[in-house]
């Protein structure tokens, strides 16, 4: 004849107490039991004797100075083993899912970027999540933010200028570190000058980069009075300044392009600006309740890498 159960015995053991069980079996002993688990002895004492009075048979019994498991508790013991061995595995899955020991980090990211930070990136993962595989795609930041809209990235680390438009509500930005922006101009036009004023190149021809930072060239220039005339346009750093120093021309340029650069081509030399613009570099990604583990990993890497590396400033303390 089948027994009706109440609703409370349904639920009437969960994971811990199979696992007291389960340790039991193979101990002999609470004292190593409590040891095992991470947990008080009277705290599992107290587990156990609750524990029989739902079910209302007795589980363990002594022998000597220690315990022995009742028919009973062994029953659930013997069960537990499996269930213990099901709950491991099922966590050990969801690690991976968390970034921690595998998955997968999707990202994109700017040109300068790809040359210095990603790589110490890349390093930080092999060191510290070595079954993360790294996906990475090289875009400007709008063409960046189309990708996360679309679901194709993670995340992507773009840079803002002061002036650049709010992100939509959609998006959560992470600042990272300030850069800032020079000015690399032919070596002939720097006679004398330790540092540079844009009004005393508002007769030159400019080498333009992408949307962002033509728009911010063109701000920070009438800022001081004059409307650059801009002959080239290019996104590639290396290129511009190869330009430069080919050339009339001067360019406005991140400091992350000259850290990629370090020696520049004959003919050309950069200055920073007296007065000084920056743009914030940082991370950005879909604003959700629930921040997906790669979003996670990607956050704690990038904000304790020492940007001071390539002469940028922390923005924040980092985690």
């Amino acid at each position: 004849m089948t027994t009706l159960r109440n609703a409370e015995s349904y639920d009437s053991i969960d994971s811990t107490e199979m696992r007291i069980l389960h340790a039991l079996s193979t101990t002999g002993s609470l004292t190593q039991v409590a040891a095992t688990l991470g947990l008080s002895q009277p705290a599992i004492s107290q587990r156990l004797k609750r524990l029989e009075q739902r079910l209302a048979v007795p589980l363990i019994e002594r022998q000597g100075r220690g315990v022995r498991l009742t028919p009973a508790g062994q029953i659930l013991a013997d069960h537990g083993r499996t269930v213990v061995a099901e709950i491991d595995a099922a966590l050990a899955a969801i690690d991976d899912l968390r970034g921690d020991r595998g998955g997968v980090l999707r990202m994109a990211g700017f040109p300068s970027a790809s040359a210095t930070v990603i790589p110490r990136l890349m390093r930080m993962l092999q060191e510290q999540a070595p079954q993360v595989t790294f996906q990475y795609r090289e875009q400007e930041p709008p063409e960046a933010i189309q990708l996360l809209r679309d679901g194709e990235v993670d995340c992507a680390l773009v840079f803002q200028y002061s002036e650049s438009e709010p992100l939509p509500t959609l998006f959560e930005f992470t600042p990272l570190w300030r850069e800032e922006m020079w000015l690399v101009v032919p070596e002939e036009r720097s006679q004398g000058m330790e540092r540079a004023a844009l009004s005393a190149f508002r007769d030159d021809q400019w080498i333009a980069g992408c949307t962002r930072c033509r728009g911010h060239l063109t701000r920070a220039t009438k800022r001081h009075g004059f409307e650059p005339e801009i002959v080239q346009e290019t996104d590639n750093m290396p290129a511009s300044i190869a330009m430069v120093a080919a050339g009339n021309s001067v360019s406005m340029v991140p400091g992350l392009a000259l850290a990629a650069q370090p020696t520049l081509p004959a003919g050309a030399r950069a200055l920073r600006l007296e007065e000084p613009e920056y743009r914030t570099i940082g991370l950005i990604n879909v604003d959700t309740a629930n921040e997906s583990p790669a979003v996670k990993l990607a956050k704690r890497l990038l904000g304790n890498i020492d940007g001071s590396t390539w002469n940028l400033l922390t923005e924040r303390v980092a985690r």
